[in-house]
């Protein structure tokens, strides 16, 4: 995320030299709040801490790390993926080190001034509708060869890494195990999907500086984004 921070601003200040505005098109929240408010002031934690962590990952695994964060930040641990194995390692390490959770010091950031003027626009779609397009995706990967892919990626790479444990991956390789029946593998995938769109709506919603609108309200959306653009031209000038 750091990373994403120090090139996006060599980027920004770059286009206000040329007197551009910047556009962002994408998608997720903790980066964009990053790159708006700035990075959490996080403590330092101890290389002991992260040794430990890390010994109890590999010998106990990821469920059981999100069981030890669960009780000691279980607010925190609710917002995780049992598998989701570097969030949840970094958690650790956090309430460990500090003795507070995370949650905590990011949460304090949201009192920062923001650094850049700058109006977002959502592209929103009725929930039935949003889950309908999600179930359709899913069978579409499917049926175009999704299982045969992953099976040919844990032919070349370690399963631990990031990538394998995204949503549709993970759980095709518990199918590829024998973790997981076939009959349960698309509808598991589909839901655990659709959790996941809810969870990046509802963090959205929190956000007061964006405008919502239908996707395929192409006029509206035009209109939204050329007014958009005059109050950051104003807010240059």
């Amino acid at each position: 995320m750091g990373r994403f921070v120090r090139e996006s601003e060599e980027v920004i200040n770059k286009l206000k030299l040329r007197k551009k505005i910047p556009i962002l098109v994408g998608g997720t929240g903790m980066y964009l709040r990053s790159l708006l408010f700035g990075l959490s002031e996080i403590p330092e934690v101890s290389s002991n801490i992260k040794l430990q962590v890390k010994k109890w990952q590999k010998e106990e695994g990821t469920p059981a790390c999100w069981q030890k964060l669960k009780e000691v930040d279980p607010e925190g641990a609710e917002k995780l993926h049992p598998n989701d194995t570097s969030r949840i390692m970094r958690a650790l390490e956090v309430v460990i080190s500090s003795g507070q959770p995370i949650s905590s010091f990011q949460d304090n950031d949201n009192s920062n001034a923001q650094r850049y003027p700058f109006y977002g626009m959502i592209c929103d779609r009725p929930r039935q509708e949003l889950y309908d397009r999600i179930n359709r995706k899913t069978l579409e990967m499917m049926d175009q060869g999704w299982i045969d892919e992953v099976r040919k990626l844990m032919a070349q790479y370690p399963e631990n890494l990031k990538p394998f444990q995204s949503i549709g991956y993970r759980e095709i390789i518990q199918f590829l195990r024998g973790e997981l029946e076939s009959s349960d593998l698309v509808p598991l995938i589909q839901q655990r999907t659709r959790q996941y769109a809810k969870r990046q709506l509802t963090w959205f919603r929190k956000e007061n500086h964006l405008v919502w609108s239908h996707p395929d309200k192409k006029e509206q959306i035009l209109k939204e984004c050329m007014v958009c653009l005059e109050k950051i031209g104003q807010n240059q000038a």
